[in-house]
């Protein structure tokens, strides 16, 4: 437990809580206090998750906690009859509850923002069947279901490129390089064209040079 709480502290202590804590200050937090922790650092995962939990009701932060938590798969230890003690330490702020929840999301916390984002558009609002039977609604759902699955090809395209081996700045090194090239092959050919015209018909010789090019071409 010790180590789990150290790495608690020393997690929330850098970018982007920049928290204050010790060992000590931490383990003294109150119910209230340790509960603002564990939502400022779901709100780190889902930006939706930024609330003030004085202004909730202790169920309802709990059922948003719950509900976040299902999405991101995070699996209480413990049977059936420990979820009902899991859902109720949320409520209470209780540490041992608390605690392991912390340990596991700061864990994996950029893996956790890629699930959180794409949950709010691959998470499928299932529509009766009884208000598919009308043609509008049913039209729209398949659109909807369409919409869906473009998003799915797009991000994989997206993370594809991603892991490409192509960056950003390589890109930009890269137009800078060619866009310097380019200026040293106008300068040069600049020169040549001044040279060119101290040549006696040199206009009639320039069609010969572009005809020849274009029969060897």
């Amino acid at each position: 437990m010790s180590d789990q709480i150290k790495f608690i502290v020393d997690s929330l202590n850098k970018e982007p809580f920049k928290k204050n804590y010790n060992l000590i200050t931490f383990d003294s937090l109150g119910p209230m206090q340790l509960l603002q922790v564990l939502n400022d650092v779901l709100a780190e995962i889902d930006p939706k998750q930024d609330v003030d939990i004085r202004e909730e009701m202790p169920e309802q932060t709990a059922k948003r906690m719950l509900n976040l938590l299902g999405i991101l798969k995070y699996k209480p230890p413990g049977n059936a009859t420990d979820m009902s003690t899991f859902r109720q330490g949320l409520v209470i702020g209780s540490k041992p509850v608390i605690y392991p929840v912390l340990h596991w999301l700061l864990q994996r916390s950029n893996e956790l923002k890629k699930r959180a984002y794409l949950a709010r558009f691959l998470i499928k609002l299932e529509v009766p069947s009884e208000f598919l039977q009308d043609e509008t609604v049913a039209d729209t759902n398949k659109q909807y279901e369409e919409l869906m699955e473009a998003f799915k090809t797009l991000h994989k395209e997206c993370e594809q490129l991603k892991t490409s081996g192509f960056s950003t700045a390589e890109i930009r090194r890269d137009i800078s390089a060619m866009e310097e090239e380019k200026d040293q092959l106008m300068k040069r050919v600049e020169r040549l064209k001044k040279r060119v015209e101290t040549v006696q018909n040199h206009q009639r010789m320039l069609k010969i040079a572009r005809q020849l090019r274009v029969e060897k071409e």
